[in-house]
């Protein structure tokens, strides 16, 4: 499956989660900004949760004393 996004859809991850632990979930991201997240369990099954357009990474920044 990962393969494939990279491969067809140019998406490389991007973050992950832990659910609980036997399952985890995945953002892949591609430079147009499509996006797909997968959540994978430990026997190496995989499923589609969503897929869409139009991703935008957040930058946090933190606020300083005062303003």
């Amino acid at each position: 499956m990962i393969k494939a996004l990279g491969e067809k859809f140019r998406e490389n991850p991007t973050a992950l989660g832990v659910v609980n632990p036997n399952v985890i979930v995945e953002v892949f991201v591609s430079d147009k900004g499509t996006w797909t997240i997968l959540a994978s369990d430990t026997r190496g099954q995989s499923c589609v949760v969503s897929v869409g357009e139009g991703w935008e990474s957040a930058v946090a920044t933190a606020a300083l004393p005062g303003t």
